[in-house]
């Protein structure tokens, strides 16, 4: 009798050992890459992003001390020097802060502005960080203007109140460059976890 040829069982059992070896790899390279992603995200979660905050926070106080210190030196001024236009003082002292200044008097009327006109801004007064001021107090406030938020302090003096407006747009730079880096950093741990998972799973299965 005729011997039948062992060529298509041979195929069969190496294209079912070459199965099993795919699907091996495919699983453990699953579980290999879904594990650094955890680690990725629990990182993420919890060190860079609280170390972000953290940064902005700091920024921002940083910020708001410096312009209370230029805003009581522009108050200083205002009660110094009575010589000097008060027009002539808060347009000065708006350069010199790199922001805008603002005095109003006892009642909260806009005495002088150095970027809008007196008319134009009539309950400017009515503001909570003058009121704040008006009361003796430093007044501080955030608000957004064209999207952008603008610091506003504001500080007592006699007869009435200063305030510097500054806008963040420095800080909101720096935040999205931060979230930038921060995202960049998430991708590249991505692929360096592709990577690795790759390679421990073709090491694993060759084994």
């Amino acid at each position: 009798m005729a011997t039948e040829p062992l060529t298509p069982a041979a195929t069969v059992t190496t294209d079912g050992a070459a199965a099993r070896g795919r699907t091996s790899w495919l699983i453990v390279f699953l579980i290999s890459f879904s594990s650094f992603l955890v680690m990725i995200a629990v990182a993420v979660y919890a060190i860079a992003r609280p170390v972000e905050n953290i940064w902005h926070d700091t920024f921002e106080q940083e910020v708001t001390r410096n312009l209370t210190q230029k805003a009581q030196m522009f108050a200083g001024r205002i009660e110094a020097d009575h010589l000097t236009p008060i027009a002539d003082i808060v347009s000065e002292e708006g350069l010199r802060a790199g922001a805008r200044a603002t005095v109003v008097d006892a009642n909260g009327k806009v005495v002088a502005d150095s970027q809008a006109p007196v008319t134009s801004l009539e309950n400017e007064g009515a503001l909570p960080e003058f009121n704040a001021a008006l009361r003796g107090e430093i007044g501080t406030e955030m608000r957004s203007r064209n999207h952008i938020p603008v610091l506003y302090v504001a500080v007592p003096v006699g007869g009435g109140a200063v305030r510097l407006a500054y806008p963040m747009a420095d800080f909101e730079i720096a935040k999205h460059k931060s979230e930038r880096l921060l995202l960049l950093g998430c991708l590249v741990g991505v692929l360096a976890a592709l990577l690795i998972s790759s390679l421990t799973a073709r090491t694993l299965t060759r084994r």
